[in-house]
C-alpha cells in the first residue's frame, strides 16, 4: 500500500502538519509527503500508468491524505481531482475540500440540505451592502470575517453601527484578495464553542475551547480547551453536516445559542491537530490514527477489486 501526503510547501512547517507526519513515521506506514506544487496535473485518453512528480514519473498511490493548512488553491484541488479520477482514495475529497474552503458555500449547501441546521445568518459583504441593512437583518453586534481565515485571524466584532460603517467604507476603498462575510452574533456563546472531530464522517472526540471574556475561542487565540461527551443530539447533527459537506476527516464547530439551542459556527476538513497533546494527556484517542487505519483498509478493498 501506498499513500501520499500532500502538503504546500510554504505551510509544512505547521505544528499540525509536522505532528502528522510525526504520527506517520510512528506508525511505519508507506506514505510519501508531497509537496502538491510539484506535482503534475495531467488529462489523457485511456489508463494513465503513473502520476509525475516535479517531472519523476512515479506509481499512483493508493490513497492520499491532503494537509493543506490554508494553502489549497486552484492547483492543489485539481491534483485531488486527477487522483480521484485514477480511482485514488482521497481524504478529504475535492468535494470536501471545496465545501469547507469557501465559509459561504458551507452554509449554503447546509441550508439547501433542508434539515433544520442552525448557524448564524451570513451575509456577503459588496460596496453596496448598507450598514442600516446589516443592522435591521442581522442586529448588533455582529462578526465581520474574512471568508478564507482561519486561526481567529481575521474576524472582527463589530459592536455599533458607525464601526460597521467604517469598516464597509474601507471595504469600498480598496482591493481585497478576499471576500468578507458579516454574520450574526451568537452573544450566549462569547469566547466558548464546542468542536465535534470526525473520523470517517463518524464522532470520534469532542472539545469545548474557552477563551474567557475574549469573543474568539480559537486555542491559537489563547482558549483553553476540555475533553467532553456531547449531547447526542449535537452528535447527530454533525454527522449529518458531515455527510452534506462530504467530510471524512475534520470537524463541526458549534455556538452555544439560547435554551440549549446548537448553531454551526464552521466546518473543517483535516482539522489543525495543536489539541493532539491535551487529547494524549486525557487519555483521549487521535481520530488521526483512525482516520489513517480506516483510510488502509477501504484502499486495500479497492485494490483488491
Amino acid at each position: 500500500m501506498l499513500g501520499w501526503l500532500l502538503v504546500n510547501h510554504e505551510t509544512l512547517a505547521e505544528p499540525s502538519i509536522q505532528t502528522i507526519i510525526a504520527l506517520i513515521d510512528k506508525m511505519g506506514v508507506n506514505i510519501r509527503t508531497v509537496d502538491v506544487s510539484e506535482v503534475q496535473v495531467m488529462c489523457e485518453p485511456g489508463e494513465s500508468q503513473h502520476c509525475f512528480i516535479g517531472g519523476e514519473a512515479v506509481d499512483i498511490p493508493d490513497f492520499s491524505l491532503s494537509a493543506f493548512f490554508g494553502g489549497n488553491n486552484y492547483h492543489s484541488k485539481a491534483v485531488v481531482k486527477m487522483l480521484e479520477s485514477l480511482n485514488v482514495l482521497c481524504v478529504n475529497s475535492s468535494e470536501s475540500l471545496n465545501n469547507t474552503a469557501d465559509k459561504l458555500l458551507t452554509f449554503q449547501k447546509l441550508g439547501a440540505a433542508n434539515q433544520g441546521f442552525l448557524f448564524p445568518k451570513t451575509v456577503l459583504m459588496t460596496p453596496k451592502t448598507s450598514p442600516a441593512f446589516i443592522a435591521s437583518e442581522l442586529g448588533l453586534p455582529c462578526v465581520v470575517k474574512v471568508m478564507h481565515g482561519s486561526k481567529g485571524k481575521g474576524v472582527v466584532l463589530i459592536k455599533t453601527e458607525k464601526e460597521l460603517e467604517n469598516i464597509l467604507d474601507l471595504y469600498a476603498a480598496m482591493n481585497f484578495d478576499d471576500h468578507i462575510l458579516i454574520q450574526e452574533c451568537i452573544a450566549a456563546s462569547k469566547g466558548r464553542d464546542m468542536r465535534i472531530m470526525l473520523s470517517g464522517g463518524k464522532f470520534s472526540t469532542a472539545y469545548i475551547r474557552d477563551n474567557g471574556d475574549n469573543f474568539k475561542s480559537n486555542l491559537s487565540q489563547g482558549g483553553d480547551l476540555q475533553f467532553i461527551t456531547p449531547p447526542p443530539a449535537v452528535v447527530e447533527i454533525a454527522e449529518q453536516a458531515a455527510a452534506v459537506l462530504d467530510i471524512y476527516f475534520g470537524s463541526i464547530d458549534f455556538l452555544f445559542g439560547e435554551n440549549d439551542t446548537y448553531y454551526i459556527c464552521e466546518a473543517n476538513s483535516m482539522t489543525g491537530l495543536t489539541y493532539s497533546k491535551d487529547a494524549l494527556s486525557n487519555s483521549q484517542s487521535n481520530p488521526l490514527l483512525l482516520t489513517l487505519k480506516n483510510i488502509m483498509a477501504e484502499a486495500q478493498k479497492r485494490k483488491n477489486r
